[in-house]
């Protein structure tokens, strides 16, 4: 529920700044989502007992000193409405909206092994061809055998493991058979 209803305002941020400030408007929100991961902060914006004028202060604080007067606007509509903990949902979002106007994908690359730097170059190369945009993939430790390539913000998991492709031999000799 909470991503549908920061579409909404991801969209009327865009809007509002512009093609063209929508990188420095992500960036003003990101310093403000960072405290969110502070559990205290994020308890204190949600508290019914802490003054809306507070939490808005607060949050314009963290904005930085020279906020653009809509980001400022923005930041309090948000607060009238009992929205400042969106805050990280809606950078999430405008993270996503960047990248897809840059046609430049983040994905994982989860492997029991660590890859060098050409295989995990050769590996963004061909994804980036298969895709039609550029992919740069970061690798994390995995327990399981075999390389998962994830991308989520284009709906591409793949996974190759011995365990899979010896089952798969398998089969196929069973139905030759």
């Amino acid at each position: 529920m909470d991503m549908l209803i920061a579409k909404r305002y991801v969209k009327a941020l865009v809007e509002a700044v512009g093609e063209r400030k929508v990188a420095s408007a992500t960036k003003s929100l990101e310093r403000v989502a960072k405290a969110f991961e502070d559990k205290k902060f994020a308890e204190l914006m949600i508290s019914p007992e802490v003054k809306k004028s507070q939490k808005e202060e607060l949050v314009m604080a963290l904005s930085g000193e020279k906020v653009d007067p809509k980001i400022s606007n923005f930041i309090k509509v948000l607060n009238i409405h009992g929205r400042l903990g969106l805050i990280p949902e809606i950078v999430r979002q405008l993270q996503k909206e960047l990248q897809r106007r840059a046609n430049k994908y983040e994905g994982l690359v989860e492997s029991s092994v660590k890859l060098d730097k050409k295989e995990l170059s050769e590996l963004e190369k061909s994804l980036s061809k298969y895709v039609d945009a550029t992919v740069v993939l970061r690798q994390v430790k995995s327990r399981e055998e075999g390389i998962k390539v994830v991308i989520e913000d284009l709906g591409l998991e793949a996974s190759f493991s011995k365990e899979r492709v010896a089952s798969d031999m398998i089969n196929h000799i069973l139905k030759a058979l």
